[in-house]
């Protein structure tokens, strides 16, 4: 069984790739195919599309079967990485979020969805005695973020496991940035289970809110495969569209809702419905829609190129949270974290 993809997917990461038309002209210009499909996270996808390619891609992909059994050995030790996770936590509630989640849920088979790290989400009274339990089973602490990551108010807790890393969240970001019901979302959770584990995951309306406000945190500056989990997850869940706006505008995050569906519409012209249309721009009135697509949404040519600028990014980041207040309160806690972590 292969997944339900965007027709238009392919000739938007060959675009990006080299910037012409589908499909490829040449051998050269199908292993930047192939390099770019890597970068955007969906090379796996490419190769089980491979009988659907034309010819220059197809033998591309014959040049860079290495590239697939370096992944699929990764991904293998990711996976086999969950169960014993969850061995390690026995009676602890948690959720299994963003590719640990879609990899089961989403893809015919787990290995077509890459991953980089684990991520989940525990409750926030528990999140010392589970990083207490990891701890105990070998995981070792890490601080990308710096002594910030230290505090206790840091919305995760990072672990090195042997190479693999995970990420145990109490929120899903710092929480002077949106208004999110935990206890409620909690209460929604629906249980997944494979190969003899079990977990959770968000419920289909949180997990689209939760997604676009996950993309929201680089500025959208993420990978095409994060596009194409939102495709499959509304493919899936499509009745989930309209109560994931009303939860965006609870969590007071309307504007990472916005600006990851306008994104979606752009790179995925068959995704955009009239009704979904309506739906996603009635969230914001029209002069805020202009001023979001025009001086903070990044432009679809951005994908594959060089990173921006941290400037402009942080310049994103303030303008996709809702409110004067919501920026003000992310601003004095970094001013409060800054603090607290040179005294620490």
């Amino acid at each position: 069984m292969k997944p339900d993809l965007p027709a238009s997917l392919w000739p938007l990461v060959h675009r990006a790739a080299g910037g012409e038309g589908w499909p490829p002209s040449s051998e050269a210009a199908a292993d930047l195919l192939v390099a770019q499909a890597t970068r955007q996270g969906l090379l796996p996808l490419l190769f089980e599309a491979h009988e659907e390619m034309p010819p220059p891609v197809q033998g591309a992909l014959a040049r860079h079967r290495g590239w697939q059994r370096v992944h699929s050995r990764r991904m293998a030790l990711l996976r086999e990485a969950i169960p014993r996770l969850c061995a390690v936590l026995p009676g602890e509630p948690i959720v299994l979020l963003k590719g640990a989640d879609y990899m089961h849920r989403l893809y015919p088979r787990p290995d077509l969805r890459p991953m980089d790290d684990i991520d989940v989400l525990v409750p926030r009274p528990r999140i010392d005695a589970v990083c207490g339990l990891l701890e105990a089973a070998g995981l070792r602490p890490r601080h990308p973020a710096g002594r910030v990551a230290t505090l206790p108010s840091y919305h995760e807790r990072v672990f090195d496991w042997d190479g693999v890393i995970v990420e145990v969240h109490h929120s899903f970001i710092q929480r002077p940035r949106h208004r999110i019901d935990y206890e409620a979302v909690w209460g929604r959770r629906v249980p997944l289970q494979a190969d003899g584990w079990r977990a959770a995951r968000l419920a289909d309306d949180d997990a689209l809110a939760y997604h676009a406000l996950a993309s929201s945190v680089d500025a959208f500056a993420v990978p095409l495969v994060r596009y194409v989990d939102l495709w499959l997850m509304l493919g899936r869940a499509p009745q989930a569209l309209e109560p994931a706006a009303a939860r965006a505008r609870e969590w007071q995050a309307v504007h990472a809702f916005y600006g990851a569906f306008r994104q979606a519409f752009r790179f995925f012209p068959e995704m955009r419905t009239p009704e979904r249309a309506a739906l996603i721009e009635g969230l914001l009135p029209g002069p805020a829609r202009s001023f979001v697509d025009r001086f903070v949404l990044p432009r679809p040519r951005e994908h594959g190129r060089e990173r921006v600028g941290r400037g402009l990014r942080l310049w994103r980041k303030f303008w996709l949270m809702d409110n004067l207040r919501r920026r003000a309160g992310l601003a004095l806690y970094h001013v409060y974290a800054l603090a607290a972590g040179r005294r620490t």
